[in-house]
């Protein structure tokens, strides 16, 4: 499995292409604002997408799924049912975005599910906190675990829907899983399970 990693948008957000063992494909997880830097990228390399997987449902995670189903109207998009709202805008800083709801053929995540893409498993791990939809996905010796976890930090919990008591037992539950992994966040630096659990105070804490 193979990762590339773009920080795109106002806010600076991670989105992954993922390739695997199936040639010319390829998985985005949380493809924030520039759909033309992702179309581009995968043009040059001669991928095509099998699916948007998204971490939970906050806007500069997904902003470029609009122009990624303009190129590939039947592109999936899977994200946890909490974080798919009735309504299909919100309004934030005197501006107006989509919900996840506004986007063609989405589908639900659930706790536990396994997902065969672009010849990776993901394992779907439901990690509410900083969302009630949050989710991580475990692949091979990597995770990608959104605004859960972070590079010596966590998720903030004070927007709508979040929570801290959520948040610790989402964390533990991460914390606890054996073995060292690979740690793809939603912001900032990567890092590694094991250095969190060392040297992150939240994990510290649990």
């Amino acid at each position: 499995m193979q990762v590339q990693q773009f920080v795109l948008g106002m806010f600076e957000t991670n989105c992954y292409i993922v390739t695997g063992q199936e040639t010319g494909k390829c998985v985005l997880v949380d493809p924030a604002d520039d759909a033309k830097t992702l179309i581009n990228y995968m043009e040059e390399k001669k991928l095509e997408p099998e699916a948007v997987l998204l971490t939970h449902g906050h806007y500069d995670h997904f902003l470029a799924v609009p122009g990624l189903q303009e190129r590939r109207p039947d592109l999936p998009v899977y994200c946890h049912p909490l974080d798919c709202p009735k309504e299909l805008e919100e309004h934030d800083m005197g501006m107006v975005f989509p919900t996840v709801t506004a986007f063609a053929n989405v589908r639900a995540l659930e706790e536990g599910q396994e997902l065969k893409l672009a010849g990776i498993k993901f394992q779907v791990i439901h990690t509410p906190g900083h969302t009630p939809g949050s989710v991580t996905f475990l692949a091979e010796n990597s995770m990608f675990t959104g605004d859960t976890l972070f590079c010596g930090s966590i998720g903030r919990t004070d927007f709508a829907g979040g929570s801290m008591k959520q948040m610790r037992s989402s964390l533990r539950r991460l914390a606890f899983m054996p073995g060292d992994w690979l740690v793809y966040p939603g912001h900032e630096e990567l890092t590694k399970l094991e250095i969190e659990r060392k040297t992150n105070p939240y994990l510290g804490n649990i």
